[in-house]
Formats: structure tokens, sequence, C-alpha cells
């Protein structure tokens, strides 16, 4: 539970505030420890069930997002376009964790018959949203930046 509330309130903050500084990279680095861990008790939660469900398919996007943001980072000096998939990559990332948040804190409230309307028409919702905000936010983002960093 802590790793889940620390990974929404620092992706939120991370989401809000200037980007480059010192608070965002260390904000940044909470992230990506909570996400860590709630990743893992994610892919644990296959001991509860005793199945691969779809809360672990949710779980293996989230880490691919996760890692091609962070991933970014690592090869800053090799890629020009660095920038971009860092963005992506965490955007898709933060995203996913908003999505898993309405899902799981909704999904118990519809009778059984419901489950699949609300979980992935929620999802899709969140997604949606998520890609509309990404999108548009994107280009005055990124080239703000790029001019900047010279």
């Amino acid at each position: 539970m802590l790793a889940a509330l620390t990974a929404i309130s620092t992706g939120t903050y991370i989401l809000f505030t200037t980007k480059g500084t010192s608070a965002h990279r260390l904000a940044g680095r909470f992230y990506a420890v909570s996400m860590g861990l709630l990743l893992c008790t994610a892919f644990q939660m296959y001991y509860l069930s005793g199945c691969f469900g779809i809360v672990h398919w949710g779980a293996v996007g989230s880490g691919i997002d996760l890692l091609v943001g962070l991933g970014a980072l690592g090869l800053k000096a090799l890629s020009r376009s660095w920038l971009t998939w860092h963005y992506l990559g965490m955007g898709a990332s933060i995203t996913g964790l908003y999505a898993a948040f309405f899902v799981e804190s909704t999904y118990r409230f519809f009778p059984e018959i419901y489950y699949w309307w609300v979980t992935l028409g929620l999802a899709a919702l969140v997604f949606l949203v998520g890609s509309f905000l990404l999108y548009h936010h994107y280009p005055g983002w990124i080239r703000a930046i790029r001019y900047t960093s010279g």
C-alpha cells in the first residue's frame, strides 16, 4: 500500500512541476523504486490466484513502460531522441498506474456480471484521457527543453 501511495503521489507531483530540476530527479527516483516494488507485488499475486490474469498483464505492460522511460535516461548519450522516449515511457507508466488505481478502487462496487465492463471500460477511459493529454502536451514541452538545452 505504501509503494502504491508513493508511486501515485510522486508521479502526480512530477506531472505538475518543472521538469529537469533536482526535485524532479529525486521524485523520479522515488517513483521508479516504488513502481518497481508495486510491480513485484502484482506478480506475487499470482500465488494467491494460481493463474496469470489481467492484473498480471497490466503489470507486464506497466513494467515495459517504466523500462522504456528509465532506459531512455541510460541511453541519453547515445540517442538524440532520449527525451521523447523518456516522456512517452514515463507518461504511459503513470497512465497505467492511474488506470490500475481506478479499476482497483471501483470494481468491487458493482455486481460480478459487470466486472469486465467496469474494469476494461474504466481502464480504456483512463488510457484514452492519458493518451490525449500526453499527445497534446508533448510538442510544447519537448520543444521548450530541446531549445534551451543547447
